[in-house]
């Protein structure tokens, strides 16, 4: 009897704040819409530069839609890039974790699909996860990281 009271006195003592920390934060609104230059100068193989821009909007209802349009130039050929995807996302804490759930190539897009999947970023790709670091700015904007380097700056 007195080990169980030593222990729950125990998990009460240091389990029971870290559990409250994490359940009562605050808030922090996920931003509306978000838009990123999105340019990537590839030296490796294929060899070539995207320079796009993202326009990524998330609905307080958990789904979001994202635009990524500019061109793709690999060994002296330029691209038409243009992609629309529909995802799903959830808020927990500064985290959020992003679900891309259809990518509709449009009509103008004229990067083969084999050159896509080797050069698009993970967001562009059809049921894809990316989890997101968030934080917010003292002017309430916000920057959202992906592998610990700014992705997305939202003003609100």
């Amino acid at each position: 009897m007195r080990k169980l009271l030593l222990s729950l006195a125990v998990i009460v003592a240091f389990i029971l704040p870290w559990a409250l920390v994490l359940l009562v934060r605050p808030v922090e609104p996920v931003p509306e819409w978000c838009e990123v230059p999105y340019r990537i100068d590839n030296q490796g193989k294929p060899s070539g530069m995207i320079n796009a821009v993202m326009h990524t909007r998330f609905k307080e209802d958990g789904s979001g839609s994202s635009m990524l349009m500019g061109t793709v130039m690999v060994q002296d050929r330029q691209y038409r890039l243009n992609r629309v995807s529909v995802s799903s996302w959830h808020r927990q804490g500064d985290f959020m974790l992003v679900n891309t759930r259809k990518v509709q190539v449009m009509a103008d897009d004229t990067v083969p699909e084999a050159l896509a999947v080797q050069i698009l970023f993970t967001s562009a790709r059809e049921s894809h996860n990316d989890y997101y670091q968030m934080y917010q700015l003292p002017n309430g904007d916000q920057i959202i990281n992906y592998s610990g380097m700014p992705r997305l700056y939202c003003h609100t």
